[in-house]
Formats: structure tokens, C-alpha cells, sequence
């Protein structure tokens, strides 16, 4: 629920900061000429990348947030020891044919490498369990 609360004030900062750029953009556009109108195109492209990239974002939390609802964990592989956990992910991964990988085994390597605190990599593999998710 914290997370949650967190999230939906992050969201209350990002459109009150969507909501200046757009103030911002139409006193530059009523400053006028080249300049004015200039500035006006710039913050709006700002403006457009901010809205598309929090939405973008939120998407993706709310997907991975259903996909951990759905997952039901294997076996971990040396108890609480995320390198072990993380190879035997990995290895589960290679094992498999490329059409039988579902999107479970995807979603375990990339919770393996988030107690790595490899996040690029862990949303790499959770764009990839969604995807596959949203296939089957």
C-alpha cells in the first residue's frame, strides 16, 4: 500500500510539473516571433516526452505488478544465496528451446537479477515475461 501511495504522488508531482511546462510553453508562445514560438515548441516537446515516458513507466509497473501476483516461484536453488538463485535462473533459461520459454521462467531470472541489483538487465528480462505473457 506504501508503494502504492508513493506512486500516486509521484504521479501528482509529474502532472503538476506537466501542468508548469504547459504554462511555460503558452507564455512563450504569447511572447511571440521566432524566439517566443521557438521556446513554445521545445518545452511542449518536453512536455510530450514527460507525459509519454511517466505513462510508459506506470504501464510497466502495473504489468509486472500482475505478473508477480501470477507467478508462482520454483524452488530455490541454495536458499537465501541470490547468485545461486540467479545461476540456476540463467541456466533454467539456456536449458529450455526458444519455443518453449513462457514467460515464468523470463520473470524468475529477472527477480534473480534484481537481488543482484542489476536493475537494467531485470527490466530487460520483465519487458520480455510481459511480452510473452501478453502472447500466450
Amino acid at each position: 500500500m506504501r508503494q502504492k501511495l508513493f506512486v500516486a504522488a509521484l504521479l501528482l508531482i509529474t502532472g503538476l510539473y506537466a501542468w508548469g511546462l504547459g504554462w511555460i510553453a503558452v507564455g512563450f508562445s504569447r511572447a511571440g516571433g521566432v524566439i517566443g514560438w521557438g521556446l513554445a515548441l521545445g518545452v511542449g516537446i518536453l512536455l510530450v516526452l514527460t507525459v509519454w515516458v511517466t505513462w510508459r513507466e506506470v504501464l510497466f509497473g502495473m504489468r509486472a505488478g500482475r505478473l508477480s501476483r501470477q507467478y508462482a516461484p520454483a524452488a530455490v536453488a541454495g536458499g537465501s544465496d541470490a547468485r545461486a538463485e540467479f545461476e540456476a535462473a540463467r541456466s533454467a533459461i539456456e536449458d529450455q528451446p526458444e519455443q518453449e520459454r513462457d514467460w515464468r521462467s523470463w520473470f524468475r531470472l529477472a527477480l534473480a537479477y534484481d537481488a543482484l541489483r542489476d536493475r537494467r538487465n531485470a527490466r530487460m528480462c520483465a519487458r520480455r515475461a510481459i511480452d510473452l505473457h501478453r502472447r500466450s
